[in-house]
């Protein structure tokens, strides 16, 4: 199948403000927190450092960058996936563009953010705040999970044949994995909520992890989504008739790469997000799949937008953004 390749033009690029915001969470205080003397700064004299007082839980962080001159009403607000940051969208493994710079030159002003306990968002003592502590993922598990390659192959970097992700990115993309914890659902969305609220309405465009967060979300807040691309999230939620009738129609679109059937796990997820969408497409709402393999587009990883045809990957969501903006009005 011959696929007309999306682009986006390339424009100048001219920004009126970088600016940046921390939001959500709660103060907690702690108490009977060891003192304890220490040198905190090089060779510099030792000093008491009390743990005792107050901290800040729960946060997210946001970096925005604002067009002079936008051409769309709405932002594009980035969400990373597990085990990840915003750098998601900043760069990519080999250092291209990343989605970042691809939406500015499309004209959308543009927010990546960090959710809680993940990179600028920082995270918080545990146990005494966080009742566990991290899960980490390892350079294998992200070899496999991502889909570059099968597990068994990661000693020897032999992806999957016809591989889009840049094999030899592959460290760098190992050295953006961050600690993450399972049991912070509530307390993430909650930040999202809040960052939505501060900025919104919003064009969603949310990755693994993210697009699970992202689904549920627009059940909450949907008068705050403009509309929602998920990029293979990691599952969906249920959705009662109740959750249809509140989500209205927000324009949905899935999007999903390559090798998923050499992943069980890929494959729950995915059956999941696949009864969300038909609840929706059942209720005659506005909903769009993009099946690369099956649209011609064979070879991506989980993380097309770092792939090596990451620059027509974000055009195609562009011109449909554009597309569903035509069809919401």
């Amino acid at each position: 199948m011959n696929v007309p390749v999306a682009k986006i033009t390339p424009r100048n690029v001219v920004v009126s403000e970088i600016s940046s915001f921390h939001i959500g969470g709660e103060t907690v205080e702690l108490s009977d927190q060891p003192r304890f003397v220490m040198r905190v700064a090089g060779e510099g004299m030792s000093r008491e450092v009390d743990l005792n007082g107050s901290y800040v839980t729960g946060q997210l962080y946001a970096n925005c960058v604002t067009l002079a001159e936008p051409r769309h009403e709405a932002p594009v607000m980035f969400w990373h996936g597990g085990a990840m940051t915003g750098v998601t969208w900043e760069t990519t493994p080999d250092g291209r563009p990343g989605w970042q710079w691809l939406f500015l030159q499309a004209g959308y002003n543009v927010i990546v953010t960090d959710a809680v306990e993940r990179g600028r968002a920082s995270w918080s003592p545990y146990p005494q705040i966080y009742d566990t502590g991290p899960v980490f993922r390892t350079k294998e598990e992200a070899w496999s999970m991502y889909r570059v390659g099968a597990r068994a192959s990661y000693d020897d970097r032999i992806p999957y044949a016809g591989q889009r992700f840049p094999v030899a990115g592959f460290d760098a993309l190992a050295s953006q994995l961050v600690p993450r914890w399972t049991t912070h659902d509530e307390m993430t969305l909650a930040a999202y909520q809040a960052a939505l609220e501060k900025v919104g309405p919003v064009h969603l465009v949310a990755h693994s992890q993210g697009g699970w967060f992202a689904l549920n979300m627009v059940k909450r807040v949907p008068h705050l989504v403009r509309s929602v691309v998920v990029i293979e999230p990691a599952g969906a939620p249920r959705l009662t008739p109740e959750d249809v009738a509140r989500i209205g129609d927000i324009p949905h679109m899935f999007m999903w790469g390559d090798f998923i059937d050499d992943v069980p796990s890929w494959k729950k997820y995915r059956t999941a997000t696949d009864q969300y969408r038909q609840v929706l497409s059942d209720a005659g709402k506005q909903t769009t799949e993009m099946d690369l393999p099956r649209m011609g587009i064979r070879g991506n990883s989980h993380v097309p937008m770092m792939d090596d045809n990451s620059a027509e990957i974000a055009a195609m969501v562009v011109d449909w953004m554009a597309e569903a903006a035509k069809a919401s009005t």
